[in-house]
């Protein structure tokens, strides 16, 4: 018996968690960028762990980003488990990036790790 695909709400919520760890390392939106280019730079799904593996060689590198690498690696680990694609994981990937765009001018206070798309939306409208 195969593993589940990652529904669209678990695609949904590890692009929130993202993209508010981001905002919360105060990462530069051309981090997210480049994990969709190195995503894309690759054949199959083994895209998905070539791009985990870059995300965390920036953050070593950059020394900044080591909780939002973490979490990209456990995403795109979990898409790659699940039997996903690099289109899942380009759709996680974008979504992150709306997320991190999003909260711009702002420090959610919500705890990247625990963050579900409801849990942040529900923050930002009680934040304004």
């Amino acid at each position: 018996m195969s593993a589940p695909r990652l529904s669209e709400k678990e695609i949904l919520d590890w692009g929130a968690r993202i993209g508010v760890s981001a905002r919360v390392e105060n990462l530069k939106g051309s981090q997210i960028e480049n994990l969709i280019a190195s995503l894309d730079s690759f054949e199959g799904r083994e895209a998905l762990l070539v791009t985990a593996a870059f995300a965390q060689r920036q953050a070593q590198r950059l020394g900044t980003g080591r909780s939002t690498a973490r979490l990209v690696t456990q995403a795109l680990l979990d898409v790659y488990e699940k039997g996903g694609g690099k289109e899942e994981a380009r759709k996680l990937l974008g979504f992150a990036k709306w997320v991190y765009e999003a909260t711009a001018g702002s420090r959610p206070h919500v705890r990247p790790e625990q963050v579900t798309l409801e849990s942040l939306l529900k923050a930002m409208v009680g934040a304004r």
